[in-house]
């Protein structure tokens, strides 16, 4: 969808530049990178035209005249660009060519009258020539508006009293001189309210795309929103071998029901920002935060190997998280609203579990959402609340505990079995 001309950054309809300057300043920037080798290349040919002029002008005087030395200070003039900052280029470029035009031009002028016996000027071929220079300055030099103006003004200004018109017909003065500037100028202006409109709607649905693709991001991270954007928004459902994990605040209804609702959106925030950061390092993809509750998912939408061990020392690393957001409750007195209800501190229980899983976009026609769906996601919820049973914070499964290495398998210990709703057997339950 385009964005409406209301609501682009406003053009000034007398000087044809943006009302925002910063805007301007974007503009200008984005003509600079078109035309600079362009620019530098007529820089260079317009100085090589001078050194040979410079020889011409000798052989017609003579022999050396003071005059000839404004060759060498016109050319240090155009060379001078070169070394220019850079951000000076990008704003005055066309200011700059301009004033090298003009003075070029003017040292011609006094450079044609100082020549003993110089040919007067024929006003009709002088005359004839004007609008093929106007259209050089209008068309093809990275003029703006108001540059163009001056500097046609100027090139009439000393021009025109080395002109006879007498002789010559008002219909060629006419259609040589007002009519090209009028038409010449009104294609400039079109061209740069048209330029600069084009520019502000780039910019405007570039911004948009990033503003979305951030929005994107940040809602569903990196891996997912890299996925979702390379298959257009089509994630169907996959079956893979995962670890998944839930990871909920213990006495969480306590602990808000004493916050004003601002505190507690900034107290989650904190956590869950804090929780993201692990669960980042160790490529876990938050599935859902509902509530205080974090459902994390290690092995989709991308493979992952050796998930099981990535899931359980995430979780170890959660926790150690969690005792430094602790003391950092505590300095900034946040803490306040638990210890002053008995609680000394804010814990977390977590559990996990592997299996196999459906993971893909999941809901209506006009609303999806990625999830995952399966036993994996039942067993590891009741593991969670299993924490309470056997005063742990980290429960797992005998699936997650046969797959560790031997260092977190030696860390763990047995806890008891659980019996799980539609399961015939009793289900292991290992802590760390």
């Amino acid at each position: 969808m385009s964005p409406r001309i209301d609501d682009l950054p406003r053009i000034d309809r007398y000087t044809c530049k943006f009302e925002n300057p910063v805007m301007e300043d974007q503009y200008m920037a984005s003509q600079w990178m078109k035309v600079k080798k362009g620019l530098s290349f007529a820089l260079v040919f317009l100085t090589l035209v001078l050194i040979f002029d410079t020889f011409a002008s000798f052989e017609r005087f003579g022999g050396f005249k003071p005059i000839l030395l404004g060759f060498p200070i016109l050319i240090g003039l155009l060379l001078s660009f070169f070394i220019l900052p850079e951000s000076f280029k990008e704003k005055r470029h066309g200011l700059f060519l301009a004033v090298s035009f003009s003075v070029i031009h003017t040292f011609q002028i006094i450079q044609a009258f100082a020549i003993d016996n110089a040919p007067e000027m024929d006003s009709l071929e002088l005359i004839t020539t004007m609008p093929i220079i106007f259209m050089f300055l209008g068309i093809l030099f990275p003029f703006n508006l108001i540059t163009t103006i001056s500097i046609m003004l100027f090139l009439l200004v000393t021009s025109i009293p080395a002109m006879d018109f007498t002789g010559i017909s008002s219909s060629i003065i006419m259609f040589n001189l007002p009519i090209p500037i009028i038409l010449i100028l009104w294609n400039k202006y079109n061209n740069e309210y048209n330029n600069r409109l084009n520019f502000a709607k780039t910019v405007s649905i570039d911004d948009t795309k990033n503003l979305m693709q951030k929005t994107l991001r940040r809602y569903f991270g990196d891996v997912l929103s890299n996925k979702m954007l390379n298959d257009e928004g089509g994630l169907s459902g996959d079956n893979k071998w995962v670890s998944l994990s839930f990871t909920d605040l213990t006495g969480y209804s306590t602990i808000i029901e004493h916050m004003s609702p601002k505190v507690a959106v900034e107290f989650l925030n904190e956590y869950f920002t804090e929780m993201h950061n692990v669960i980042e390092e160790f490529n876990g993809h938050i599935l859902n935060y509902i509530g205080d509750s974090i459902m994390v998912v290690f092995g989709a939408p991308e493979e992952l190997s050796n998930h099981e061990n990535l899931s359980v020392k995430c979780a170890v690393k959660m926790r150690e998280k969690l005792v430094e957001l602790n003391q950092r409750w505590d300095d900034n007195e946040l803490s306040r609203y638990w210890r002053n209800h008995g609680i000394d501190s804010i814990t977390a229980r977590t559990g996990i579990h592997t299996g196999s899983i459906i993971a893909g976009n999941i809901g209506s026609e006009r609303m999806l959402q990625y999830s995952a769906i399966g036993d994996v996601v039942n067993v590891a919820a009741r593991l969670e609340q299993a924490n309470k049973e056997y005063d742990s914070d980290i429960a797992f499964s005998q699936e997650i505990y046969t797959a560790l290495t031997k260092k977190l398998n030696e860390s763990a210990s047995f806890e008891g079995e659980i019996q799980l709703k539609g399961r015939t057997s009793a289900t292991k339950v290992y802590s760390i």
